[in-house]
């Protein structure tokens, strides 16, 4: 089974462009792991950014609605950019709006 599930901010705001008369919308997610060196006991951050895709009217809303620095909780699934290409793409199948976040905190939150 092929199902991915995140929640994570946009970097950008969402590009939307039209293949075969289809609206798709590109964008990439950032979302973080946490982790504490055992030596300190300091906390770190790692992001990691994730290509995802989305098609029709799902596409169309999402370029509606969301901004650089909204929060999206995406269901996708995973595939090749291309035949022979090890890059991976999620296809959004669902999503949900967290949040939008003011112009002020998204650098807090997508800058690595």
């Amino acid at each position: 089974m092929n199902l991915c599930s995140f929640t994570g901010f946009l970097v950008d705001d969402p590009v939307l462009t039209n293949t075969n008369n289809v609206s798709v919308v590109n964008f990439t997610l950032v979302t973080y792991s946490y982790r504490r060196t055992k030596s300190t006991g300091e906390k770190s951050r790692t992001p990691t950014f994730l290509r995802c895709e989305a098609w029709a009217t799902g596409a169309e809303t999402i370029k509606k609605f969301a901004k650089k620095g909204s929060k999206i909780s995406v269901f996708a699934s995973a595939k090749n950019a291309a035949k022979g290409n090890k890059d991976i793409i999620f296809r959004v199948n669902e999503f949900d709006f967290a949040e939008v976040l003011d112009n002020e905190n998204i650098g807090e939150i997508i800058d690595a």
